[in-house]
């Protein structure tokens, strides 16, 4: 198989949600225990190499010791922007990003091995700095973005952060629930044995069985990417047995203490649901997506507590 990156190179960096409304999802985020950074505008290439111009969407990032969860809003429609295609196609969890040291070298790995890989574009955005909000800094990126059509099982972006300084400010990393990583990602395919070469392709690396031969995991530098089609899911998150269920269909954020965040959920009037990790068969909370507005969330205990209890 040919490997686009060196597999220890790609990491789970973060997960996006398209919405339409993204005060109602800060809000309701919120009331689950995600500290958000402030509101921050999107600007960006059109093109590789062109200027940066002003796009029509914003974020607020509820930002982790290890990734991050972005509430992706459109809020000018008459502008550029990427989110308009997500949001018409369904409000939810579209974006699976996957960190890197060097979006160049990235790209041209994924040219050589014959992956449909557009070259990179940059993506900046102004964001607030500082403990009191009291600075404004410029969060810069270089993004790789993959044909839609020949990768359906997300919106996949290959990503190197310019200024992580910039995101990962340690004010932010303090969450009322008790987060501290994002560590994996569902994705429902229609075709495992399809999707399992497709992934394979773009993350370089192979995956192992799961759900009893059903799905694949693949485990990365930092977090897991787990596949299953539809039925498999729905068995597994309590939250989607019932309703729509989407491609990016739940995202796992690891947390200190499940006992602390059951208490906090309950406190703040937000129905979950029990459920077991499927790895090792460790408890696990789903808040879904009524609650979540349009994302299921699974939470887990860090590995770090787990082992000490």
């Amino acid at each position: 198989m040919a490997r686009p990156a060196e597999p220890a190179a790609l990491g789970l960096d973060h997960v996006g949600l398209g919405i339409r409304d993204l005060l109602r999802a800060s809000a309701a985020f919120e009331r689950m225990g995600f500290r958000l950074s402030p509101l921050s505008l999107h600007a960006g290439a059109l093109s590789p190499g062109g200027p940066v111009v002003p796009w029509g969407s914003g974020n607020r990032c509820a930002m982790f010791r290890q990734g991050y969860f972005e509430l992706l809003g459109l809020l000018d429609p008459a502008l550029p922007s990427n989110v308009k295609a997500m949001v018409e196609r369904y409000e939810g969890l579209h974006i699976v990003a996957l960190d890197c040291a060097s979006a160049d070298q990235a790209h041209a790995a994924y040219v050589q091995a014959g992956v449909a890989a557009n070259a990179p574009i940059a993506l900046e955005r102004d964001a607030t700095f500082g403990a009191r909000d009291e600075h404004t800094r410029r969060a810069r990126f270089r993004n790789v973005y993959f044909d839609p059509a020949a990768h359906p099982e997300a919106r996949f972006i290959v990503i190197e952060h310019g200024t992580p300084e910039v995101l990962w400010q340690p004010h932010l990393l303090a969450h009322p629930n008790g987060a501290e990583a994002l560590a994996a990602v569902y994705l429902v395919v229609a075709d495992v044995d399809a999707s399992d070469a497709r992934m394979a392709r773009l993350l370089g690396r192979a995956p192992t069985p799961a759900f009893g031969g059903r799905g694949r995991r693949f485990a990365l530098r930092q977090g897991t990417l787990w596949l299953a089609d539809e039925a498999t899911l729905r068995g597994l998150c309590p939250v989607l047995a019932k309703g729509p269920i989407q491609r990016v269909a739940a995202a796992t954020i690891a947390v200190q203490s499940l006992p602390a965040l059951a208490a906090y959920l309950e406190r703040q009037g937000v129905p979950f649901a029990e459920g077991t990790t499927p790895d090792d068969g460790a408890r696990s909370i789903w808040v879904g997506p009524v609650e979540a507005q349009h994302a299921a969330l699974e939470f887990v205990q860090t590995s770090q507590q787990r082992s000490a209890t």
